[in-house]
């Protein structure tokens, strides 16, 4: 594989990284699903697999809660035309209560978590989708996860 198709490869599963965490913290949820092989895993506080499956997860989301999910050290390791190993450094901030579409800020709760996602990306067609993403943590705010408390 010449060196052009490598960043070319690298680009596109760098994008949907990016693209997974605007839609996430936006709330577009289809498009968010649509980052997802038809029998993609994405496992985070539980395991969800299969696209309509992760879309029905994102609708369950709680209305109030706002997020921002800062990515950096992203590193794709390409494996062939079709196949790459990624990794994404994810730092988390959340706030649930009161949202508002209004353009201030508002009040800020304490960092949610750091981690990574390790993913798993695959080309079907013209396109690049995560096969599987699994967020590992780090560093947790016992506050931001309750439902991890009782493991």
């Amino acid at each position: 594989m010449d060196l052009h198709t490598r960043h070319a490869i690298e680009h596109e599963c760098a994008r949907l990284s990016i693209t997974y965490a605007h839609a996430v913290d936006f709330g577009r949820y289809d498009e968010f699903a649509g980052l997802f092989t038809e029998d993609g895993v994405l496992i985070t506080t539980t395991r969800t697999e299969g696209r309509e499956r992760i879309r029905r997860r994102m609708d369950a989301r709680d209305p109030l809660l706002r997020s921002r999910h800062v990515l950096t050290n992203i590193l794709v390791d390409v494996i062939d035309e079709a196949t790459a190993r990624g990794a994404t450094y994810l730092t988390l901030y959340r706030h649930v209560g009161p949202r508002t579409e209004q353009p201030e800020p508002i009040e800020a709760d304490a960092l949610a978590a750091v981690g990574h996602y390790a993913d798993e990306f695959t080309r079907v067609g013209d396109r690049w989708y995560f096969a599987s993403r699994e967020l590992e943590f780090a560093f947790l705010s016992p506050d931001a996860f309750p439902e991890l408390r009782s493991r």
